[in-house]
């Protein structure tokens, strides 16, 4: 892509050089405005009987001497032009090297480009084995949560069964109680009427025995 730039600013100055040559024939325009446009040269003009014009390069070299200025605009073009040629000569033997080295770039990234394609698969299917452990996680903790609100509800019923049941045996217990407690009392009762009966039963005979006599 570059080469082709190349290619083409040097065909498009060699233009400009030919028309340049044909205004120094025919004559042309405002020259020392043509010069100071080309800013990366340097034109310097040394007055005298022998007045004359140079053009010095951005390296420093000079690249035309005349008495008139269009020859030395048209020496600057034509280093110009001759720079530009080495530097497309230069890019055109390297054109090969690059082909190669972008023809090793494209299948290095072709290769890494599946590399990463696998790899990329491998994650994926790493995650979906991960998101359905999750899902079975979550299921297990809610089906536990279930089993254990259904045991704590067992639990709290057996308390209250429990609680239940403790009460109906107090209330077995004190009724014993009060049950054995009526059971001393009537035999106490008893006790006295078997006592009080003797008694009478005696006094009976005694009188019987009186009235015998």
């Amino acid at each position: 892509m570059i080469s082709r730039i190349l290619a083409i600013v040097v065909t498009v100055l060699s233009v400009a050089f030919m028309g340049f040559a044909f205004v120094i024939s025919v004559g042309g325009p405002n020259w020392a405005s043509t010069a100071r446009s080309m800013t990366e040269y340097s034109f310097t003009f040394a007055p005298g009987p022998n007045a004359q014009w140079t053009a010095t390069s951005p390296d420093g070299d000079s690249v035309g001497s005349s008495p008139v200025l269009p020859s030395v605009i048209v020496g600057a073009l034509d280093n110009k032009i001759t720079k530009l040629q080495d530097q497309l000569n230069a890019k055109n033997n390297r054109e090969p090297i690059l082909q190669e080295a972008q023809q090793l770039l494209d299948r290095q990234l072709a290769a890494d480009r599946g590399a990463l394609t696998a790899g990329l698969e491998q994650e994926r299917q790493r995650l979906a084995a991960l998101q359905q452990q999750a899902a079975q996680l979550s299921n297990q903790i809610v089906q536990q949560t279930v089993q254990g609100k259904t045991v704590e509800t067992v639990v709290s019923n057996r308390r209250a069964d429990v609680f239940r049941l403790q009460n109906q045996l107090d209330v077995l217990r004190a009724d014993e109680a009060r049950i054995a407690q009526i059971h001393r009392q009537m035999a106490d009762l008893i006790e006295q009427i078997d006592g009080d009966l003797n008694k009478a039963q005696r006094r009976e005979q005694q009188l019987r025995q009186q009235l015998g006599q």
